[in-house]
């Protein structure tokens, strides 16, 4: 409907561009983020079936987007046997750029950074989602209000492995069907399971773990040592850290996911006992950045530094 104008290309993958666009039919022209999908089979049956794909996972982002600290669907269609995604863009930056080598958050900063994003996680796993994308880039602090905003949603992800793949595991349910599961996610935040393609809702508290230690000590996740023999992150010799904290990262992080919460609700139980410590004003005096990121849904095969 020559609707969306391109500004710029944000991201190119196998299976389709990210734009940032301006939607002319819209007062003011805002800002949007256009997300144009090409399935890997063109045959019209299997467009059909990528189409009512297409279509539910549509509705899982409109309700997702219910969230304030997830990007609102605005709109989504087909044409040319191609698919289309709108989403609020999101003005602020990455949490990869208050991540640096060598520097330490401190465990008021680390607290509001769990409660936070578990909170938007409890959420998530309530509509029967699972992220399987939780890492630095993937989460905006938001420069309206310093809030963070956890972005990529798997719709590319889930259309593109929907036209093959042996159907491993179920992933939304909204349609009655299965649809297929690969290992996606980003290595160093990717627990087993998940590198196995059988990811869990605690798969994606596996990884804000592993966001929170690297946070604590300033060591990368793929610098982190294990045990050779448990498989268990060997990290609590770097920093000095409360027996509190310390137990709750443990656990997020254990090798085995039925060693870890099996909700996030559980995992913000168990912060209760010393959020109070938890101060938001220091927390939200984190370093800010005059960078402006998109919070466009991008796979790691698509991001573009």
């Amino acid at each position: 409907d020559h609707r969306y104008k391109v500004i710029r290309v944000l991201a190119t993958g196998g299976f389709g561009e990210t734009y940032i666009a301006q939607d002319t039919k819209r007062p003011g022209n805002p800002v949007c983020v256009v997300k144009h999908l090409k399935p890997a089979n063109s045959e019209a049956k299997m467009f059909d079936t990528a189409k009512r794909l297409f279509q539910s996972e549509a509705e899982t982002l409109e309700k997702l987007g219910n969230h304030y600290q997830i990007p609102r669907l605005l709109a989504y269609f087909d044409e040319n046997q191609e698919f289309y995604l709108v989403q609020e863009f999101i003005e602020g930056h990455p949490l990869s750029e208050e991540l640096h080598p060598n520097q330490r958050w401190n465990e008021s900063q680390v607290t509001g950074l769990l409660l936070e994003v578990l909170d938007i996680l409890k959420f998530v796993h309530g509509q029967g989602v699972i992220h399987r994308d939780i890492k630095p880039d993937n989460i905006i602090r938001r420069a309206s209000d310093n809030k963070l905003v956890l972005v990529d949603f798997g719709a590319v992800k889930q259309l593109r492995v929907s036209t093959g793949y042996a159907s491993r595991t179920q992933m939304f349910t909204a349609a009655g069907h299965h649809s297929a599961t690969v290992a996606i996610g980003t290595p160093g935040y990717m627990p087993t399971e998940q590198g196995q393609g059988k990811p869990r809702p605690n798969s994606d508290m596996y990884a804000l773990g592993i966001i929170a230690i690297e946070a604590l000590t300033g060591v990368a996740p793929m610098d982190l040592q294990e045990d050779p023999h448990t498989g268990e992150i060997l990290w609590q010799h770097l920093v000095p850290v409360s027996n509190a904290l310390e137990a709750v990262l443990s656990k997020m992080v254990r090798y085995h996911f039925k060693d870890r919460f099996q909700s996030a609700s559980e995992a913000l139980q168990a912060l209760q006992p010393f959020s109070s410590r938890y101060t938001p004003e220091e927390y939200s005096n984190t370093p800010s950045y005059q960078i402006i990121k998109s919070s466009s849904a991008l796979s790691p095969q698509s991001r573009q530094k």
